[in-house]
């Protein structure tokens, strides 16, 4: 039965794929570069107070496991949380990073080289190699990927050198992922291996 199956579904695939014969142009017109969105909250107590909330819950949920007496108090909770992301949303700023492309991406790196100093606290620490310099090249990627809001890199740096690191990363980390991470999928679809990672 199953068998049967999968060579329905196989068969429906390759009809698809006749159906749907692309030329390059069409794959080169069709392809978007990746995107991702990342929420900061501005109030950095409100986001502290929100993390301390979070973390009561799912301590209280952990205790009241399997206790229906106990219930009340986790509800209690979950609701004096949903009133605090509701509060919170008047305070989040959203920053969407776009996939810049993997020559400019490239050059980036060359015109942000690591330092010799770096290169050197790196190496005592064990870790591998640097790619590129700590302090400008987090804030140039930045500044490049930044679609909305568009950020110029002096803004970039601000952000980098004087907001808490937790913020800085993630925003560091979400514009190196939409430039790094791949669209294609794990598998292909007839199951014959993984496709390769062109990142």
């Amino acid at each position: 039965m199953a068998e049967t199956k999968a060579k329905t579904a196989q068969a429906k695939a390759d009809q698809g794929k006749e159906a749907k014969a692309q030329t390059m142009a069409d794959i080169l017109a069709a392809k978007k570069p990746n995107s991702r969105t990342v929420d900061i909250i501005l109030d950095s107590d409100l986001a502290q107070e929100i993390q301390l909330k979070t973390f009561e819950l799912e301590q209280m949920k952990a205790r009241t496991k399997g206790k229906k007496s106990l219930a009340e108090g986790t509800v209690n909770l979950e609701k004096e949380l949903d009133d605090l992301f509701e509060t919170a949303a008047d305070t989040v700023a959203t920053f969407t990073f776009k996939d810049i492309g993997r020559k400019s991406f490239d050059a980036l790196l060359v015109a942000h080289q690591p330092t010799a100093a770096q290169k050197k606290n790196v190496a005592d620490q064990g870790g591998g190699v640097l790619e590129y310099n700590q302090e400008t090249f987090p804030p140039a990627l930045m500044a490049a990927s930044a679609i909305d809001p568009e950020m110029t890199v002096e803004e970039a740096e601000e952000i980098y050198h004087n907001w808490s690191s937790g913020d800085a990363e993630i925003l560091f980390t979400t514009a190196i992922l939409v430039c790094k991470e791949r669209a294609s999928l794990p598998l292909s679809l007839n199951g014959t291996g993984p496709t390769s990672n062109s990142s």
